[in-house]
């Protein structure tokens, strides 16, 4: 699981996404709020059939065929020059996407439950997360080695998507625990619906994660280039400036178990959701490196959050047979929302102010801190 993780979690084009398709490839700002959104709702729409597949048919399957989904994506963004090409492009990233999220943890959820350690989950899925984010920032300041001089980052699309292919073979390699499939397809989707409907907390959680989702995505990937731009940050250093905040959050998911044990899931969540807030209210008010340094600060939330809520949601979910499937709901929630508001947010990038995108990031963030204490409340320890 750990060559794994390293193999889907070092995306070496991230910093250059945004400059990639609008300076180099030539689309308008909108278009790449368009392909996103593609990417998001087509994630939306297949996420928890693919999370009934993973129960169904076995975890290692799927994982081995969403790394393919990635690595065909990475492909076709390098070699393409249409938006036509990048929207197949972003179809295969979903289909990526949608057959790797939930089946990951509940693979790994299972292999701990089936050992009669489940309590042990928290602190493998820190490692996990650490190890992803260590692994990208190793790689990113070699990304703006790949540059072009003239600013081309296409080698980087090349390189990851070989990278992801060899996760199909580390896939191949895992191991999981026996499963037993007692209910048909429907009434097994319908079984997942009342979980989900009737489980306290889990629908709050699923919103929390998704409000969390929006706010670091779009740091990390919709107002990283646009807020580093306008700081006057030199393009070469995006890859090391990225390097930088996944290495915060690979230290906070190594230590998210340790601290959760400490300071307990109330406190911690809190304090990550609301650095998030505090980072977008703060960066209208900043300029130069300061503006950098602000929008690096999202790193924290970065690695605590993806192991604190994962934990939070499998703490609620009681069916083995069925955690794939209602886990995948986490990331179907997540694309959908995101989906949506970058349309209106690139949309504002254009029409409107960066700061006026900043601190409608920053209200959302605030929605999230709102909802800690609903979904902290009655869980096991």
């Amino acid at each position: 699981m750990l060559l794994y993780t390293l193999t889907q979690r070092t995306p070496l084009y991230w910093p250059y996404m945004f400059h990639f398709t609008t300076a180099v490839r030539g689309l308008p700002p909108s278009d790449f709020g368009v392909l996103k959104s593609i990417y998001y709702f087509a994630v939306m729409a297949i996420d928890v059939p693919f999370g009934v597949v993973a129960d169904r048919l076995g975890r290692r399957v799927t994982l081995a065929l969403g790394a393919l989904g990635y690595s065909a994506s990475c492909a076709l963004y390098a070699g393409g020059r249409s938006f036509a090409a990048y929207a197949v492009a972003e179809l295969c990233a979903a289909c990526g996407t949608a057959l790797q999220s939930g089946a990951d943890s509940a693979l790994l959820y299972d292999v701990f439950a089936a050992d009669d350690r489940p309590h042990e989950f928290v602190r493998a899925k820190g490692v996990l997360e650490s190890a992803g984010l260590a692994g990208a920032t190793v790689a990113f300041p070699f990304a703006g080695l790949l540059v072009s001089r003239a600013g081309d980052p296409t080698a980087t699309y090349v390189a990851t998507a070989l990278i992801a292919l060899v996760g199909v073979a580390v896939a191949l390699l895992l191991s999981e625990p026996p499963r037993r499939a007692e209910l048909r397809l429907r009434a097994h989707v319908g079984a997942a619906i009342a979980d989900l409907w009737r489980t306290q907390g889990l629908g709050a959680t699923l919103a929390f994660s998704a409000l969390v989702f929006l706010g670091l995505r779009a740091a990390n990937a919709l107002v990283w280039n646009p807020v580093l731009a306008a700081a006057g940050i030199p393009l070469g250093s995006y890859g090391a400036l990225t390097a930088a905040f996944t290495l915060v959050g690979a230290y906070a998911a190594r230590r998210a178990a340790a601290w959760q044990q400490r300071l307990g899931a109330r406190p911690l969540t809190l304090l990550a959701a609301g650095s998030v807030s505090a980072m977008y209210l703060l960066l209208p008010l900043a300029s130069g490196p300061a503006s950098a340094a602000l929008l690096m600060s999202h790193g924290l939330a970065l690695g605590v959050l993806p192991v604190v809520v994962v934990d939070l949601l499998n703490k609620r979910i009681d069916s083995s047979e069925r955690r794939a499937t209602l886990l995948s709901f986490e990331s179907f929630v997540q694309r959908g929302v995101y989906g949506a508001v970058v349309i209106a947010a690139t949309a504002a990038l254009e029409r409107r102010s960066l700061s006026t995108v900043l601190l409608g990031f920053a209200a959302t963030s605030a929605a999230a801190v709102a909802l800690v204490p609903r979904i902290t409340r009655g869980l096991p320890r």
